[in-house]
């Protein structure tokens, strides 16, 4: 992919990030917030920071605006328009379901040990067969980060989206279990029948490893860094990180948090 079309991916991404958070609703919420407060840092620097500080926050978000814009940009696959990138999705999930899935992080937690790739694939495989089966479901709400076909063979793949290895352990529990209930969810939804119409892969953009995952495996349903990039895009992972390192110096991006000083510290 030319360089300067990564470019223009990454700036799409920033810029949609940017117009979310720093909207006349969101700056007029804060303004409220801080004129309220006595402090001797100056409201405009307070407001201004709090800005920064959500942008900070939503970061995560900008890695899914991010791989949405690059699974687009491929010919051979396509974004599930109707659920991908959506928060708060209904999907059904069968009690029984549910319950296999905390049994499993529970028993992973106590006795971690070995097997993970054989007992995880029966997980995967047991949750098919009962979201398949059941007909008391619940509905959960669950956000998709991203969801796409391959146009060639039909499969559907499910990647969770994160930025950085680096959560504490309450955090990390709750990903992987989030993870294989939106899996599951889709399952029913989806209507999926076998495992190899359905992959699930728990992503992170860089390759850092802070602690080994006890409940989903390495390689095969966590993929760091390009490993993605390998199987799916034509987009090189080393190019777009060589930008990514770079874009807070972007000119155009400069002047865009330039331009948002600006209309807070002259604003009335």
């Amino acid at each position: 992919m030319p360089n300067n079309k990564i470019k223009k991916i990454i700036k799409e991404a920033v810029i949609d990030l940017l117009n979310n958070t720093t909207s006349e609703k969101k700056i007029s919420q804060i303004v409220a917030k801080h004129a309220a407060k006595v402090h001797f840092v100056p409201t405009r620097y307070r407001i201004f920071g709090g800005l920064l500080q959500s942008l900070n926050i939503q970061f995560g978000n900008f890695i899914e605006v991010l791989m949405h814009k690059i699974v687009e940009e491929e010919s051979g696959l396509e974004i599930i328009k109707t659920i991908s990138g959506k928060k708060n999705v209904p999907l059904p999930l069968a009690g029984k379901t549910d319950a296999l899935i905390d049994k499993f992080i529970t028993e992973r937690q106590n006795n971690a040990g070995n097997k993970l790739d054989e007992r995880f694939q029966r997980l995967l495989e047991d949750i098919i067969k009962k979201q398949q089966e059941a007909d008391n479901l619940i509905t959960t709400k669950h956000d998709v980060d991203v969801l796409f076909r391959n146009k060639k063979n039909g499969i559907l793949y499910y990647v969770e989206t994160k930025y950085n290895d680096d959560h504490d352990t309450g955090k990390f529990v709750d990903i992987n279990r989030k993870f294989i209930k939106t899996f599951a969810g889709l399952v029913k939804t989806l209507k999926i029948k076998n495992l190899k119409s359905l992959k699930p892969i728990l992503y992170y953009l860089t390759k850092k490893i802070m602690k080994g995952n006890i409940y989903v495996p390495e390689g095969k349903y966590i993929y760091r860094g390009d490993k993605l990039f390998k199987e799916f895009f034509t987009l090189k992972y080393e190019e777009l990180d060589n930008y990514l390192k770079n874009i807070s110096e972007d000119e155009e991006i400069l002047e865009i948090f330039d331009n948002l000083y600006k209309k807070i510290r002259y604003s009335k």
